[in-house]
This record gives C-alpha cells, sequence and structure tokens, in this order.
C-alpha cells in the first residue's frame, strides 16, 4: 500500500485555470493521494469549481476560508493535512502525471527529507514524458540553495516527509517570496536531499501573476525575504562560510534590484534613502564578489549615484 500524500492547493479566482491544474493532480499514476484545496475568499467560480470535483472524487477536500492570502491558505491546508508526505502547488499551475511517483520512490530509496525537481515556465501546458534522469544528493541540503536551474526557492516543486517540515509554517505577514523563506527554514533543519534532474512541475505564466508584476512591493518583498534568511544565516557558526557567501550575494543583488527600480522609475529620494542605508554591504558585494565585466559595470552603475545610473539607464533604454 502506498504511503498517503497531501498535495495542498490554495485557491483563489483562479476558474480559468483550475480544471486544468486539478486534472493534472488526479491523474497522477501515484493514486494513494488527498487533495486539500483551499479557497481563500474567491469571487468568482473557484470556489463552485473546487466542490464539483470533490463530489466527483472522494480523495478531493474543501476548506472555505476567508481571504488571508497564500501563505495564510497553505498553512491552514497543512492542518489538516494527513499524508506522510506533503506537496503544494499552486492553482494554475500543472503537474506530469509521474511525477510524485518518481519523486516518492526516490524520496524513499535516498531515505531524503526532501525530493526537488526542475521547472519549465511555460504560457500553456505542454506535458514532458519521463525518462531516466540524473539523481543528486546531499545530506548538507543548504548547498543547494542557489543551485541554478532547480528553483530552490520554490516550496512548489519538492516533496516533502510530514516530519521535515514539522511545525515550519508559511509566515502570513509576507505577501511576496514567502516559499523562499519556508523553504530556507526546512533546508536549514533536513538532514538528507535528493534532486531529480527532470522537469515535473509547469509554473504557467499569467499576465496578472504576481511575478509578472513589476511594482516596489514586490521587490521590496524579495529584498527583505532576502535580508531575513541572510541574518539567518551569518548568526549560524555550523553553516559552510561558501554557503553564507552565496547568501550575502543573493541579499546584495536584491538591494540593486530596488536602486534599480527606483531609477527605472524615478524615484529619486527612495534611491538615495537605500543606497545610504546599504552602501557598505553594496561596496563589500563589488570587493568579494567575481563578476565580468560588463555585469561589474552595470552593478557599480547603480550603486555609485542616482544621477549617474539615471543617465546611463536611460540612454540603454533609448537604445532599445
Amino acid at each position: 500500500m502506498e504511503d498517503l500524500l497531501s498535495v495542498i492547493v490554495p485557491v483563489y479566482n483562479n476558474a480559468s485555470y483550475l480544471h486544468q491544474t486539478l486534472t493534472s493532480i488526479l491523474k497522477q499514476s501515484y493514486k494513494n493521494l488527498e487533495l486539500i484545496l483551499v479557497d481563500d475568499g474567491s469571487t468568482d467560480e473557484s470556489l463552485s469549481i473546487c466542490n464539483d470535483i470533490a463530489r466527483q472524487d472522494n480523495r478531493v477536500n474543501v476548506i472555505q476560508k476567508e481571504n488571508g492570502g497564500v501563505s495564510s491558505a497553505r498553512n491552514c491546508g497543512l492542518e489538516r493535512a494527513n499524508g506522510k508526505y506533503i506537496a503544494f502547488v499552486d492553482g494554475d499551475d500543472c503537474l506530469d502525471t509521474d511525477m510524485y511517483k518518481e519523486m516518492i520512490a526516490v524520496m524513499k530509496k535516498e531515505k531524503a527529507d526532501i525530493v526537488n525537481c526542475r521547472v519549465i515556465k511555460e504560457v500553456s501546458f505542454l506535458p514532458i514524458p519521463y525518462a531516466s534522469c540524473a539523481i543528486l544528493t546531499t545530506d548538507y541540503p543548504l548547498v543547494y540553495l542557489s543551485k541554478k536551474g532547480y528553483f530552490m526557492a520554490s516550496s512548489l516543486n519538492k516533496v516533502y516527509t510530514r516530519d521535515v517540515i514539522g511545525n515550519t509554517r508559511f509566515d502570513e505577514n509576507i505577501s511576496y517570496s514567502e516559499d523562499k523563506l519556508f523553504v530556507t527554514e526546512i533546508l536549514m533543519k533536513a538532514n538528507r536531499m535528493a534532486l531529480i534532474n527532470h522537469i515535473f512541475y509547469h509554473y504557467i505564466q499569467h499576465k496578472d501573476s504576481l511575478s509578472w508584476q513589476d511594482t516596489y512591493e514586490v521587490w521590496e518583498g524579495n529584498f527583505l525575504v532576502n535580508k531575513r534568511i541572510y541574518d539567518w544565516i551569518q548568526a549560524r557558526d555550523d553553516i559552510d562560510q561558501n554557503i553564507k557567501s552565496s547568501v550575502f550575494r543573493g541579499y546584495a543583488k536584491s538591494i540593486i534590484a530596488l536602486l534599480r527600480y527606483d531609477v527605472k522609475y524615478r524615484r529619486e529620494k527612495s534611491y538615495k534613502e537605500t543606497l545610504a542605508l546599504y552602501q557598505n554591504d553594496l561596496r563589500r558585494f563589488m570587493k568579494e564578489t567575481p563578476l565580468n565585466f560588463a555585469k561589474r559595470l552595470e552593478y557599480k552603475t547603480y550603486i555609485s549615484s542616482y544621477f549617474l545610473a539615471s543617465i546611463v539607464h536611460y540612454y540603454f533604454k533609448r537604445k532599445k
């Protein structure tokens, strides 16, 4: 008998995409799963769709709550989950049919606390047949925190044991980059992780997705999460210096992203305030980080002065 997998899906006004998402979950070749749909106060037909599907498949549980955000919805699902394994899916993404079968098989074989697969970003769902692929394992999961190509900061392309999640929850006071904070906290306490070099998770991009929104709140949220992780890591004596350096670089780049936004939208006061607060960290970043000539010039421009950064930014904007 397969061990139970709990798949938690926060739902908020996803009516246009929900059928495809839920079908891709319920058609998984790993059959012993419970699908927990947390409707976070939808104002469209999402709740009705969830209830219709629950009537057709007894593996589906629907929870209705007042709007509290994606972190609140995921936490609500975690409180109701019964599975030995836990996974999260967004209400507009899709999975390949063998995703959970293959990931849980690796989890059992490698005695891993977390299994991670690759992700593809696309505008429509195009299934990718599974083929045998390389599997990486580590007894020090934080090593892969910044590994390219594996969407390590995302909570979605992973299967977790219930034990490794424990009492860890998504921070409901954060609206952006909440995944990265949750995953980092899990990686900090996990004993073993496996990475499957295959794309199973399809991140469907829509124009109304938060990740497409170029707003100060998005970039500030990303910065605040990176700073919080940086503060966590720096305070730990048991973490390798290479990891600390990698986390520091991510934190510094998130500051530069804020400066870039301020230049782009002519927010001179905000630019100067941010630069004054974090100038020492940015200088350290430029001194310690190996960069090619073009990237070094770009970063140096954005951290030099508002006047110079504005001239360069709008010069290249006109050239495009």
